[in-house]
């Protein structure tokens, strides 16, 4: 159970909390730092709770906390230029020198395709070319594409200096399959490892080459709100259930565990706390 990695969303209400909440889960000896992807503003994603550019920040507090892995769950792919998206990803790789991946997606909210100007309902057919051109651009080819061409006469600086972040495929039933055609890790989001036990079986049997999971775990639910999580399944319970949990997940084959910690900064804290006790517990 020691091969499984887990990392942690430092999401909080400040500067001070997002650093804060890094450095407990540094010395909580957890493995990674992980944060979201999106554009517009809606209550799900205040400003230092995934509202802020995600390579700007992974760097800033690579600078403070060193960690074995970084990572982006999940990247609004139809929304981003490829080239721009190689650089970025390839210079996060450079500054961390660490183990850094891209969690691809097609997007979860509407709001995304409206602000790029293209049909939200295309987002699936975007993200498809989408892996072809970042792969391109990671490799200084050319690319010719329904929703993006270019030519490459040199290379995409640093891409042509350091090793890309590997890539994995964010989403549900439909990206499992797209994972599987691409070859590339799935990471299932917002389920429980009984509600993905069928998924990842199913994933397994067609030749997945790795299981990585995207979940929500906190130590309490809150006292003034226990349906705060609805939406979004939760793992609530102490250290020794948090351990249950990602034992669970890893005997699915899972790899990678990223976690969003508690709902507010204490919870959040708290949760990080408990996960290093569960990691300590399954190594």
């Amino acid at each position: 159970m020691g091969s499984v990695q887990i990392g942690i969303s430092p999401f909080a209400a400040s500067r001070e909390g997002a650093l804060r909440l890094a450095r407990l889960a540094a010395e909580a000896g957890l493995d990674g730092l992980i944060l979201g992807d999106g554009f517009v503003s809606t209550p799900s994603f205040p400003i230092w709770s995934g509202g802020l550019d995600c390579f700007v920040e992974l760097g800033w507090l690579a600078g403070h906390v060193p960690m074995r892995s970084y990572g982006v769950d999940a990247i609004v792919l139809p929304a981003r230029d490829p080239r721009l998206l190689a650089k970025q990803a390839c210079s996060l790789q450079a500054v961390t020198g660490a183990e850094c991946h891209l969690a691809l997606s097609a997007g979860f909210w509407a709001e995304d395709a409206r602000l790029f100007g293209y049909r939200f309902e295309e987002r699936g057919a975007r993200l498809d070319e989408g892996i072809g051109a970042l792969k391109a651009a990671l490799r200084g080819d050319d690319f010719d594409g329904q929703f993006w061409s270019w030519q490459a006469p040199l290379p995409i600086s640093p891409c042509h200096a350091v090793e890309p972040p590997e890539l994995w495929l964010s989403g549900a039933e439909a990206t499992m399959r797209r994972a599987v055609r691409y070859g590339l890790p799935w990471q299932p989001t917002r389920m429980s490892a009984v509600e993905l036990e069928p998924l990842a079986r199913r994933y397994r049997d067609a030749g997945g080459v790795g299981l990585k999971v995207r979940t929500r775990m906190s130590v309490r639910a809150p006292a003034d709100d226990p349906h705060a999580f609805q939406g979004f399944t939760t793992l609530v319970g102490p250290a020794a259930y948090l351990a249950e949990q990602i034992e669970a997940f890893a005997a699915l084959g899972a790899m990678y565990v990223s976690v969003v910690v508690g709902y507010d900064e204490a919870s959040g804290a708290a949760t990080i706390e408990a996960l290093g006790e569960a990691a300590r517990s399954l190594s």
